[in-house]
């Protein structure tokens, strides 16, 4: 079955590239995604070499990507609401908080 699946990494900066040097910075989440068949994900030995390489593949002398794990996204997410409903609910709640 052929699924969307989601890499997440560790996302990395190097503050020091356009002195011509190395200082690595966190900053924050990255997100690749792969379409596959997901029964390869399910049976392979080391999905976790395999993806960490793909991301790898990506590094620059920029910025770098740490492979943390990954998701396999079964169906495509139910809307939740818009942002009108967001602010409505909000300002019910900071009324009901007041």
């Amino acid at each position: 079955m052929t699924n969307t699946v989601h890499i997440n990494c560790q996302y990395y900066e190097n503050k020091a590239f356009y002195e011509g040097g190395e200082a690595w910075k966190p900053k924050g989440g990255h997100k690749f995604q792969i379409e596959m068949d997901t029964d390869l994900l399910m049976y392979c030995e080391d999905v976790t070499a395999i993806l960490s390489k793909m991301v790898e593949a990506h590094n620059t002398d920029l910025e770098r990507f740490k492979y943390i794990d990954y998701e396999i996204i079964w169906q495509k997410p139910s809307i939740l609401g818009t942002v009108e409903d967001f602010l409505k609910i909000n300002s019910e709640l900071a009324e009901t908080n007041a």
